[in-house]
């Protein structure tokens, strides 16, 4: 198994100064974990700071950590110029760290359509978008991909349904195996549904509750979620990890985003990914 690890997994701490990329680096390459892929899912930072692109990515390839994907925020409801053209100068930031990855958003994280009309006119609308952000992707040998995730562009149907109308060879998926939760479809059906199209694989888990309190995520279908050290949650990971073997090629990326202290929360979810998935 290729096993990673997301930035996003240290963004408290590289949020409150604690880490720098340069340190997650670090971390990276004394830990079970052989690549990195970057979230920059609050803002411009990276496109930005060139200069913080590039010493980590020549870093990267000094300590020999791979950074396989470049995660962005994306809204492409109304595929105008301005966002299109800000995906592509994010690509270029993807292209800068030696990423041949890049996953971006399509609409704002807890937006949904409030009918199925309003679905269709928008899905055309990002289909039209995801064409000419993945056509550029396609000049500097990039996938582009987006992810099951929030409540509008997740559940196994949508996304596949979307890879077919973009129609190119290099817009597939980023796979996330626990964030079709989200919109009340089972794990398993997310997994079986993309990993045919997927270019990467996201491992979390979850708590699942149909009460809680505070700060747990109430999803489409009722359920309450709340993220935790992979392994200690309620998905079966041993079986998604075993239909993700039969794809050993793709990069497979750990994104912790419970409540218990990191890092070793992180390295604790590396560990349990790779016994359950036989690796270990």
């Amino acid at each position: 198994m290729k096993l990673g690890v997301s930035s996003y997994c240290f963004r408290s701490l590289m949020a409150s100064g604690e880490m720098d990329l340069i340190a997650v680096l670090d971390w990276v390459a004394s830990s079970p974990a052989g690549h990195l892929e970057i979230a920059a899912m609050d803002g411009e930072y990276y496109l930005e700071n060139d200069g913080v692109v590039r010493d980590a990515a020549a870093h990267a390839g000094d300590l020999g950590v791979p950074i396989v994907n470049y995660l962005v925020s994306g809204d492409l409801r109304t595929a105008e110029d301005k966002e299109i053209d800000r995906l592509r100068r994010q690509l270029d930031v993807a292209h800068r760290f030696g990423a041949r990855i890049f996953r971006h958003d399509v609409a704002p994280w807890s937006w949904r359509e409030q009918d199925p009309g309003e679905f269709e006119t928008t899905f055309e609308k990002v289909v039209e978008g995801c064409r000419a952000v993945a056509d550029h992707a396609a000049e500097l040998g990039i996938v582009s991909t987006i992810e099951n995730h929030g409540f509008f562009m997740n559940g196994s149907d949508r996304l596949a349904r979307l890879v077919h109308a973009v129609d190119r060879p290099n817009f597939r998926v980023t796979l996330d195996l626990g964030n079709g939760l989200c919109v009340g479809e089972v794990p398993g059906k997310t997994a079986a549904g993309l990993i045919d199209i997927a270019a990467i694989v996201g491992v979390k888990d979850f708590h699942i509750r149909r009460s809680a309190g505070d700060g747990w995520l109430k999803t489409l279908a009722g359920d309450y979620l709340l993220g935790t050290i992979a392994g200690h949650g309620d998905l079966d990971l041993a079986g998604l990890l075993a239909l993700v073997g039969t794809r050993p090629e793709l990069p497979v990326s750990l994104e912790f985003e419970g409540l218990e202290s990191t890092p070793n929360a992180i390295e604790r979810s590396l560990n349990n990914i790779l016994r359950l998935a036989g690796a270990a």
